[in-house]
């Protein structure tokens, strides 16, 4: 089996799959969030939502890693 920097091919492709699933299940939390926030003040639904998803992108690789 093939090697890359020490994982398996097929252990990257779990890695992929697990972070793909944090993923979408986090954006799907980002979009409520920011549309919750839209309600009480529309001028900060956008920031909210923006920080949320890069932090939903960050945590669901370090988690991905832990998972896998």
């Amino acid at each position: 089996m093939h090697m890359l920097h020490g994982r398996h091919i097929g252990g990257n492709m779990k890695l992929l799959g697990v972070y793909i699933v944090f993923v979408a299940i986090g954006q799907a939390m980002t979009y409520v969030a920011g549309r919750t926030v839209e309600m009480w003040s529309p001028a900060s639904s956008l920031p909210v939502f923006l920080t949320c998803f890069f932090l939903v992108l960050w945590a669901a690789w370090r988690l991905a890693v832990k998972v896998t």
